[in-house]
């Protein structure tokens, strides 16, 4: 090697380690905002994962409703003949006081179709308001059966406490919280 070379090489050998033992690594600033913006990403995570877990909620609790509302409609079907008259409307869980059930239900001979519209309403209320059951369907659930003689079409809405949920501008979502099925036989 050339004298001249071998000067810029020590030179530059001893620029390198002089410019590399002013640093020390990390500052605590740097250490402080990586810290800052991991925990932002994991709030704005754990936001996402409640608001899932709120909406899947939601729909488990409108699931059991549409169960109850065709629970109910099979019912009037099963029971023709007093349905087509109103027999099964107007009804409401919300007015019932005591839920028992006629004689007639658990015998070999069955209930005759009076009966079994009875049957079916407190049956249908014990699902609605989870009683004689460790744990309710719905929470706070309510039934209604509205019955048109004019156009012969039955209404079936099951309504329950479920916390509101915001929509895209702050609003609370409406009607979030009942299903209603309409239906004729």
């Amino acid at each position: 090697m050339h004298k001249q070379q071998a000067g810029l090489f020590l030179l530059g050998r001893l620029s390198l380690q002089r410019r590399g033992s002013n640093e020390q690594g990390f500052t605590l600033i740097e250490i402080l905002v990586t810290l800052f913006i991991l925990a932002v990403g994991l709030l704005g995570l754990a936001g996402l994962l409640f608001e899932g877990m709120r909406n899947n909620q939601g729909a488990y609790l409108r699931t059991q409703a549409s169960i109850l509302a065709y629970d109910m409609a099979d019912r009037m079907r099963a029971n023709s003949a007093p349905a087509q008259n109103g027999d099964y409307g107007p009804f409401s869980t919300a007015l019932v006081q005591s839920v028992t059930l006629p004689s007639c239900v658990g015998t070999t001979a069955g209930c005759s179709p009076a009966d079994r519209v009875t049957a079916d309403q407190m049956e249908w209320t014990q699902q609605v308001q989870g009683t004689g059951s460790d744990m309710a369907m719905l929470p706070g659930g309510e039934g209604t059966i509205a019955y048109d003689s004019g156009t012969g079409v039955y209404t079936v809405t099951i309504q329950w406490d479920e916390g509101s949920r915001g929509g895209d501008a702050g609003e609370d979502i409406v009607g979030d919280n009942s299903y209603t099925v309409n239906f004729s036989l």
